[in-house]
């Protein structure tokens, strides 16, 4: 079975490249950013609003967050109003239930700096069918041994993501004496820590025909910790798919700027997608 895979990993830090992105004439417009994933079995949870604000200022963390009281927010999907959870600052409704293979349209509403702002995404859930065949791999051997993940596709969706985390990571049990890094010290560590202890890849173009059975392996690039390592993998749909693929896009090698692919309509940017999920888990151990 053949596909493209994307790494997205701590090795990422120490490629070659300007850092520095200057960007001149660009007018600020206030716009509602949308952060919310729709997941078939579950209910509407976790639908993050908030606002941009113009390059070189001070980003107000109080006025951050979109809530009702201050910005007259009103936000549904297919009709059904969500709720505002002021604790956690996100969007939710658990009457709602997900189901596979249905089309969801987020309707937003809310006013930024004195403006009324509108705007609307749709997103389609993937079919049914995505199955892990061994969700527990149990101990694999760093280097010498593959975490090699077996899964149905969800029939039409050729694209996955797979999160990677070492749970119980520490300074204790990362691994220093790995072939890709030499000579790291615990202050390295310590400074990037949260880059090694999460990763992410991507594969895309997957076939995915009824019946087929899809391998992925982990990377040692994607575990740097002996530990025990939860993957969660996501079969997403067209908006999950361009916006993973497009949303650290910024600046192209002939020098142009490019957006990241949004799919909505109005003044919204971020991304309204759905992905079908499950959850795979292994220990590394030492060779």
């Amino acid at each position: 079975m053949k596909f493209i895979i994307i790494v997205l990993s701590a090795a990422a830090l120490y490629s070659c490249g300007d850092p520095a992105v200057e960007i001149e004439e660009v007018n600020y417009e206030p716009k509602i950013s949308v952060e919310g994933y729709l997941y078939p079995g579950e209910t509407v949870n976790k639908i993050k609003l908030s606002r941009n604000f113009p390059l070189e200022t001070t980003i107000d963390s109080a006025n951050l967050i979109l809530t009702p009281d201050q910005n007259s927010v009103s936000a549904s999907i297919n009709g059904v109003q969500l709720i505002f959870d002021e604790t956690n600052g996100y969007y939710y409704n658990n009457n709602l239930l997900i189901e596979n293979e249905k089309k969801y349209k987020l309707e937003i509403s809310a006013v930024i700096d004195g403006k009324q702002l509108y705007t609307e995404s749709e997103t389609t859930t993937p079919k049914s069918g995505f199955q892990i065949l061994n969700k527990d791999l149990g101990d694999i051997k760093y280097v010498q041994q593959k975490a090699k993940i077996q899964f149905n596709p969800a029939v039409g969706t050729g694209f996955y993501a797979f999160s990677i985390r070492a749970e119980n990571a520490t300074l204790d049990n990362f691994i220093y004496n790995n072939p890709f890094i030499p000579n790291l010290e615990r202050k390295d560590v310590e400074e990037d820590f949260n880059n090694y202890l999460y990763q992410m890849n991507l594969i895309i173009n997957v076939n995915s025909f009824p019946g087929s059975i899809i391998d992925y392996e982990v990377l040692e690039l994607d575990t740097w910790f002996y530990t025990n390592y939860k993957v969660i993998v996501y079969g997403g749909d067209e908006n999950f798919k361009d916006y993973l693929l497009t949303v650290n896009r910024v600046q192209q090698p002939d020098g142009n700027f490019i957006e990241p692919e949004f799919h909505f309509l109005g003044d919204g940017i971020g991304i309204f997608g759905s992905a079908v999920k499950d959850t795979v888990t292994f220990n590394l151990i030492p060779r």
